[in-house]
Formats: C-alpha cells, sequence, structure tokens
C-alpha cells in the first residue's frame, strides 16, 4: 500500500469533496479571524501597558505638586495606583495592592517594569518604577505602582473588527451554500453515471450524467454488448459443436453394434470406425483450436512477426502430409514482417496448408506466396482445387460448414484469427482462359491507396 493509499483511504467522493472545500474555506476564516484576534491582542495590550505608564507619571506628578507621596489623589478606575517605601512600607494608594515583590531589582533610571499580579482577588497587569518624591527622606526612593484588572486586557473582543468579520463570516456561509449545492448536483451526476453502468442493456445515447464520463460509459456498454455478442455465439457454437459431435459418436456406435452382431465383416467395418474416429477427433482439435484462440486473443498487444519463419515452420509440421500426396510445394516471395502473434498465425497456416492439402489432387501443386505492394502485405496459399461453389462460397466461413469433408470448423477459425491480428481474409477461385484452376486463401494486412 502507497502512503497516498494510507493517508486517503477509499470513501465516499461527496464526503471527501465537502471536507476538501469546506474544510479550506472555514480553515481560511480561521485563519484570518485568529489574525484579527492576534493583532487586536497586541494592540489592547500595548493600550493597557501605556495607560500603566500614563498612570505612573500621574502619580508621581500629583506627589509632586503636593506635600508628600500621601498627598497623591486617586487616579481614574478601574485604574489604582500604591506607593510604598524600599521595604515595601505603605505610604499611600490602595493597601490591598500588594507591594512589589522584587523592588532591588528596579532599575535606578525610573524605567517602569511590567507584570502580573493579584489585586482584590482577581489577576492584574500592573507596572512598578522607583521615583523621587516630596516627602520622602532625602536621597531614598520610593516604588510607585499602577495596577489594572487583567480582564480589560482579555476582553479584546470588544475591539475587533466586528463588521468585517461579520462579513466574512456571511460570505463564507454563502460560499458553503453553494459548494454545498454543487458536490450535492455532482452527485447527483455521479448517480447518473452509475444507474448507467449498472444498466448496460440501456443505450449510451440515452446517458444525461457528466459529459466526462460518457467516453467510460460508451466504452463499458461496448464491453457488455461485445460480451453478450461472445456469449450468444458461444452458446450457439455450443449448441452446433453438440450436435455435431453426437452424429460421428452415433455413426460409431451403430458400426459397434454391427461389428459385434456380426452383421458386416470386420474387415470392412473397422476401416469405417477408424474413418468416424479420425473425424470426431479432427472436429475435437479444432474446438480445442477455437478456446486456445480465444486465450490467445488476451495475451497482449501484437508485435512484428516475420511471415517466412512462421510459413517454413508450418510447412515442417505438415510435410508427411504434403509427402503422402506426392505434391510439389512452393514457399516464394521475399521476407516480410506483420503484425501478429506467432501462435496465432502459425495456426491459421495449419489450417489454411491442411485445407489445401486436402482439396488438392494426387501429384498436384501448392504453395505459399508472400508479396507487399504499397500499404499492403498479403499472405496467399494456393492449390489446384476443383475451385469453390458460387453458391457455397458465402458460408464457407461460418462453423460448421464445409466444401467437402473435413469438419468445417478449419475456415472459421482462420477468419476469427484474421481478425483478431487485425487483417481481412478471403477465398478466391483462379481462373486461367476461362477455367478455374485452383483456389487463393489470401490474408491481408493494411489496405492500399
Amino acid at each position: 500500500m502507497t502512503w497516498s493509499q494510507r493517508l486517503l483511504p477509499a470513501a465516499s467522493l461527496r464526503r471527501f469533496l465537502l471536507a476538501w472545500l469546506l474544510g479550506g474555506l472555514w480553515l481560511t476564516v480561521a485563519l484570518i479571524t485568529l489574525w484579527h484576534g492576534a493583532a487586536t491582542f497586541a494592540r489592547v495590550a500595548q493600550a493597557q501597558d501605556e495607560r500603566l505608564g500614563v498612570a505612573l507619571a500621574q502619580v508621581v506628578q500629583a506627589a509632586a505638586q503636593g506635600e508628600g507621596p500621601a498627598s497623591a489623589p486617586p487616579i481614574a478606575e478601574p485604574l489604582s495606583y500604591r506607593v510604598s517605601t524600599m521595604q515595601g512600607e505603605w505610604l499611600a494608594g490602595d493597601r490591598t495592592l500588594a507591594a512589589y515583590p522584587w523592588r532591588s531589582a528596579l532599575p535606578d533610571s525610573g524605567l517602569a517594569r511590567l507584570y502580573v499580579t493579584q489585586w482584590g482577588g482577581v489577576p492584574a497587569r500592573a507596572a512598578a518604577a522607583l521615583r523621587h518624591l516630596p516627602g520622602a527622606a532625602a536621597g531614598e526612593a520610593v516604588v510607585v505602582q499602577a495596577a489594572e484588572p487583567l480582564r480589560e486586557r482579555i476582553a479584546l473582543w470588544q475591539e475587533l473588527p466586528k463588521a468585517l468579520l461579520g462579513w466574512i463570516y456571511g460570505a463564507a456561509a454563502a460560499m458553503t451554500l453553494v459548494i454545498w449545492s454543487g458536490v450535492a448536483l455532482a452527485s447527483r451526476w455521479l448517480a447518473r453515471a452509475s444507474r448507467a453502468l449498472e444498466s448496460p442493456q440501456v443505450d449510451a445515447a440515452a446517458y444525461d450524467g457528466p459529459s466526462e464520463l460518457r467516453p467510460v460509459v460508451e466504452r463499458i456498454h461496448g464491453l457488455h454488448r461485445r460480451q453478450r455478442e461472445w456469449v450468444g455465439q458461444q452458446r450457439r457454437f455450443l449448441a452446433d459443436a453438440s450436435h455435431q459431435l453426437r452424429t460421428p459418436m452415433s455413426v460409431l456406435r451403430t458400426q459397434l453394434q454391427s461389428a459385434i452382431a456380426g452383421d458386416v465383416p470386420a474387415a470392412e467395418v473397422l476401416p469405417q470406425m477408424l474413418h468416424t474416429v479420425d473425424r470426431a477427433t479432427g472436429m475435437a482439435n479444432q474446438l480445442l483450436s477455437l478456446t486456445k484462440l480465444e486465450q490467445i486473443k488476451q495475451a497482449g498487444e501484437l508485435q512484428p512477426i516475420d511471415l517466412r519463419a512462421v510459413a517454413h515452420d508450418a510447412v515442417v509440421e505438415l510435410a508427411p502430409l504434403i509427402a503422402a500426396k506426392r505434391l510439389e510445394f512452393a514457399l516464394d516471395g521475399e521476407a516480410l514482417c506483420a503484425p501478429a502473434d506467432a501462435l496465432m498465425l502459425g495456426e491459421l497456416l495449419r489450417n489454411l496448408l491442411a485445407n489445401a492439402i486436402h482439396h488438392a489432387p494426387p501429384a498436384g501443386r501448392l504453395g505459399i506466396l508472400l508479396r507487399a505492394y504499397a500499404c499492403t502485405t498479403e499472405l496467399v496459399v494456393w492449390d489446384e482445387g476443383q475451385g469453390l461453389d458460387d453458391a457455397l462460397r458465402p458460408r464457407l466461413f461460418q462453423a460448421f460448414t464445409a466444401a467437402k469433408g473435413g469438419v468445417g470448423l478449419g475456415l472459421s477459425i482462420c477468419r476469427q484469427i484474421a481478425d483478431a491480428m487485425g487483417a481481412s481474409m478471403a477465398l478466391y477461385n483462379r481462373v486461367e482462359n476461362g477455367r478455374v484452376i485452383g483456389v487463393d486463401a489470401v490474408v491481408t494486412w493494411g489496405q492500399g491507396p
């Protein structure tokens, strides 16, 4: 599992979009609020510290204009003050305000020290400084303190830009509604796409979901359509195959019964039984070839294949059959390549050669010709057979249709293999001086101009 899968596990797309979009929106609003809150707090805190400094100056000024520290008047609420000796003894102001505990650390320059203390049982912000006031002992400094409740410092909500934040939160709420409605609409579109994918029998032209998903829907519908067609073809094929296999089995059973009963001499019935077994075996092999063809189709992309090398291998494999009929064979043409699968192409050539050997007259000729012109590559398997019946020719590529003998699957398999390799296949009577002198099976890749 990758880090992205661990970080973002599969979940509802709607919840993800809402969390992502609304989370980003309200995170931005929260950051703006925090920024204004921090700026306002800093401003309020600075203002309070400035008020404490002013209060110290007012206390000192009032004491200087009077007769001593005790004459200093009280300052405006909620501020309070206290004047103490360096020993902490009260001289003037509020007795409830505790004396500054670190008096020896106060600088002689008179700079104020700010600190937090308790005043009247509540937290307070205070300032303390050394001062020389009239009425104090000669040369002796006093400690002047000013304090204000800390709640004045933290009540920053009164200073927040409420109008600006109101506009921001109002706009965020409106955008939330817009995002929510947009995600809801997108969810309905996705639901339409889901229904379209779950109903492949419905025409893809009726799809009304997101246009970005239309190619996917059309692709899925096409796959389902081809799958239904393939299943239908397989069912028909199995029905035809069962029927065709039943016939030789019934014939073989009848022949066996005749041999057992002694109605026909064994020397006569055994060759007939061998022929029946050969026919059933040939049909079974062709059925296995069709099954193998479906597996090869899923193997992957086609690669350029040397046609001459594959043709040579097929001829070597069928050489005993060619020799048995004393046929003259020729492999002509230049070395050519075409996009194909070696196994599929070999199967196609073996079927075409076997068909040509079957129809060629004894001591006749047959061969393979490779040729190319323009943008077209052709592979031709030719023989000197009697030619094709014009009435039968349109049905030769259908399963279980045979011109003479055979089981009627070879040409059907060849056509399917050619289609799988992006090629076309056709059968032609070769005519000379108005007379049919043979048959050409032509497999073509590409198209000429």
